[in-house]
């Protein structure tokens, strides 16, 4: 193989062998039979959207300090990312992931879905 090719590969290897973690989109279903179940909550939002209301027993860590936080969450329980619509938390899961957590779980529609749902939230 010729030193250029070597060199095109490198990156890819290096991919390769870094942490692979994962996630799974869930419905608010699955998040409050979660809870039920000892799950780990985290509502992504800013404080004063979790304020206006969240879910119960969630933890409230904003996706713009996940580099802060990132490494404080269990590995061993499962780990439910929310925010209003599901895209904050999204992005948090992705950084995530990266970081190599695999037992991570997104609430597709976020806030908006659960009250949609009907579930509750503590305001």
């Amino acid at each position: 193989m010729t030193r250029r090719a070597l060199l095109a590969l490198l990156p890819l290897l290096l991919i390769a062998c870094g942490p692979k973690g994962s996630y799974q989109n869930v419905g608010p279903e699955e998040l409050y039979r979660a809870l039920s179940a000892g799950a780990y909550v985290v509502d992504v939002r800013t404080p004063q959207e979790f304020a206006q209301g969240h879910v119960p027993g969630a933890v409230n860590l904003p996706v713009e300090e996940v580099a802060r936080w990132a490494d404080s969450l269990p590995k061993d329980k499962p780990v439910y990312l929310y925010c209003r619509s599901g895209n904050r938390s999204r992005q948090a899961a992705e950084y995530l992931k990266k970081k190599g957590y695999t037992n991570l779980y997104n609430v597709e529609g976020g806030v908006l879905a659960i009250a949609r749902a009907g579930y509750p939230l503590v305001r």
